[in-house]
């Protein structure tokens, strides 16, 4: 059973929660798997960093710390209660170089010298507990045997000082990793480790302590302790963890990091199993030829990574929008794909519902208003559009986080919590769904209304309201205009450019918490959001899916063309809060992947944003839907992650062989 934890007081009744909050703790009964699962009460009604710890200390003392190879001390049965009038914090990634570097006696140094006993008390406390549970991991470790010996002497100084190997890195990372995870924080990313391992790595094989298969060996074993917890770490689907791995791009010198480390990560990920965790790869123009190769291979198997990232529209995007040019080398993404600076942001960049382009277009039609040409229906949709933006975007109130307070840049130096001002970005973002739907109905009213005349706006309502049931030559006359998105006509690429421009500039008027916002075209919400809107003027009937982030809703157009629109749109400023083009790898290009890597690599030198690519056979599919028993390990690329395909609902089943027969070559 899955708690949303946030959500748990809301539900009591006012007797309850004065019973409750006279509790210490709570055990709850799974029925269906006979587990308890133990919720940390909260006394607060708004996040305060005093229960934080005390939530925390109790945690580490009940935990459940498992042997295995890695010594993963998260426990999914001990659960974090979040204040109720609190925003959960997700989808951050701590710096893990930071963090392999941790020292507690430095730390007790720096944080004594702070001013602040509302900041200072609830950090010592809390290395305090961190410090307890490295102490009972240790007690509970065999020095007869030789793996939990080893274990135990990492732990014995893990808080002490640096790893002295790449074995002994790894389990540092797992066991701070852990933490965010015990603390509710979801979707912890893992950040840049070919970087962050290297020196460990490179030690050990220069040393003679390790091989590169021993190495490899070490890795498997580190990715299947983090995917351990699959269904307790996922936000939403089962696979939606946010755990990721990110690849390649340039130092704070701007050289390539590329080294046998990032193949290392590619080459395992092509053997993999598991959908979770994921690749992310940073590429630009010096992007070695062995990496697109390994890259290539891994998305041949079918599991979804790497997502690929153009640093160099990425990076450009996030200066222009107020990034420090220094920082900006530390580009990591947020769970899925938006952008962030790693170890020095709070940004949540989809904290709020995703705004429903559609829905201002469709309510225009309702009001039979007469319009003397497509260009003052224009005008009037994106004063609704802009209107239906600024209402959907607010302040938020955020959960507090000591943990994430002490490995983020500038906190200490602020004496404030890193929600609080005290991390050095703060830029949170919102998201726009149903963007191409929006574009192919406005190009139909433009061609089919003012230009042929061949229907009335109120005609299109009808048809809308009526979910196009008697007229389906009408459905077919929507989805056959041969302007449409993704196409690179220019009468396309103009209108879905004037669309972004705008939306950009609206989002410059509006801020989340004081703070400027950025914005984004790629969605994960295109089933959840459409599942109770109405038909609408692309061709899309009553609750299907809306498009999937920069993707075509045609066969018309192919892989090639919808990477050149990619590339023609407009990413700059604040306009760079996931920017995905999306599609299925044809089979053509799985028998020959030396012509994919020139078509991901011109497509990037182009100004493509992100590139997501899923392998899909419709034959496999449909086959796997009604035969799941046949296919327990087949993996498919969702939005910003992978699952296995028998834990998708069946809308998601659907849509995917949807697109699988809609893309096949």
């Amino acid at each position: 059973m899955r708690y949303k934890i946030k959500n748990i007081v809301r539900s009591f009744t006012p007797g309850i929660v004065f019973n409750v909050l006279n509790a210490f703790h709570r055990k709850q009964q799974d029925g269906k798997k006979g587990k308890t699962r133990e919720i940390l009460l909260s006394f607060k009604k708004v996040a305060d960093e005093s229960e934080y710890v005390r939530q925390f200390s109790t945690a580490v003392k009940r935990v459940n710390i498992k042997k295995e190879f890695y010594i993963n001390p998260f426990d999914s049965s001990v659960v974090r209660q979040i204040a109720c009038k609190s925003q959960q914090i997700v989808s951050i990634t701590p710096d893990f170089d930071r963090i392999l570097n941790f020292s507690i006696i430095e730390y007790r140094k720096r944080i004594n010298l702070l001013h602040s006993k509302y900041l200072k008390e609830p950090l010592l406390k809390l290395l305090d507990s961190i410090e307890f549970l490295t102490n009972r991991v240790v007690n509970v470790l065999d020095e007869k045997d030789i793996r939990e010996s080893q274990l135990k002497s990492y732990y014995k100084r893990l808080l002490d000082t640096t790893p002295q190997s790449f074995d002994e890195a790894l389990q540092k990372i797992l066991f701070f990793d852990a933490l965010f995870w015990q603390m509710n924080h979801m979707h912890i990313g893992l950040g840049r480790l070919d970087v962050v391992l290297k020196p460990y790595y490179l030690n050990d094989i220069e040393n003679n302590i390790i091989t590169k298969d021993k190495a490899k060996e070490l890795l498997k074993h580190f990715l299947h302790s983090l995917s351990r917890d699959t269904k307790a770490k996922s936000v939403s689907l089962i696979g939606d963890t946010g755990q990721y791995i990110l690849l390649g791009g340039v130092d704070k010198n701007g050289k390539n990091v590329d080294n046998e480390l990032t193949e290392l990560f590619l080459e395992i990920f092509a053997e993999y199993d598991r959908p979770d965790p994921k690749l992310i790869l940073r590429v630009n123009g010096d992007t070695s030829r062995s990496v697109w190769q390994k890259a290539v291979k891994c998305l041949a198997t079918g599991i979804g990574s790497p997502l690929i990232v153009n640093e160099t529209v990425v990076l450009q995007g996030m200066e222009q929008f107020g990034y420090r040019k220094e920082d900006l080398y530390q580009l990591g993404t947020s769970a899925c794909w938006e952008p962030l600076i790693i170890g020095k942001s709070f940004d949540q960049n989809n904290p709020l519902p995703n705004i429903v382009s559609l829905a201002p277009l469709n309510a225009m039609l309702k009001e039979r208003k007469p319009y003397a040409d497509f260009n003052e229906f224009l005008s009037d949709y994106k004063n609704r559009l802009g209107e239906h933006i600024r209402k959907s975007v607010k302040d938020i109130n955020f959960d507090v986080s000591p943990l994430f307070t002490l490995f983020t840049d500038d906190c200490l130096e602020r004496e404030k919590d890193f929600t609080k001002g005290g991390a050095r970005y703060d830029y949170h973002g919102i998201q726009i769904v149903s963007f191409p739907n929006t574009i192919n109905a406005l190009l139909n009213i433009k061609k089919y209304v003012f230009e042929d005349k061949l229907l009335s706006l109120e005609e299109c309502n009808d048809i809308v309201c009526k979910n196009y049931n008697g007229r389906e030559d009408l459905l077919l006359l929507m989805q056959s205009n041969p302007e449409k998105y993704g196409s690179t006509k220019e009468n396309v690429v103009s209108l879905t450019n004037d669309l972004i421009d705008f939306v950009g500039k609206i989002s410059d008027t509006i801020t989340i918490n004081g703070n400027k916002v950025k914005v984004g075209f790629s969605s994960s919400q295109y089933i959840a959001q459409s599942a109770n809107f109405e038909a609408s003027l692309d061709g899309r009937k009553n609750a299907e899916p809306f498009a999937v982030h920069i993707s075509p809703i045609s066969s018309d157009i192919d892989i090639v063309e919808i990477l050149d629109f990619a590339s023609l749109l407009h990413y700059d400023k604040n306009k760079m809060n996931g920017n995905v083009a999306d599609f299925t790898i044809p089979d053509s290009f799985l028998k020959s992947p030396e012509k994919l890597i020139d078509l991901l690599a011109t497509a990037c030198k182009k100004g493509v944003f992100q590139i997501q690519l899923n392998v899909l056979k419709k034959e496999v599919l449909i086959d796997a839907k009604a035969h799941p028993e046949k296919y327990p390990q087949l993996i498919v690329r969702v939005w910003g992650f992978s699952a296995y395909f028998n834990d998708l609902p069946e809308a998601y089943k659907d849509n995917l062989i949807r697109r699988a027969t809609l893309y096949a070559s």
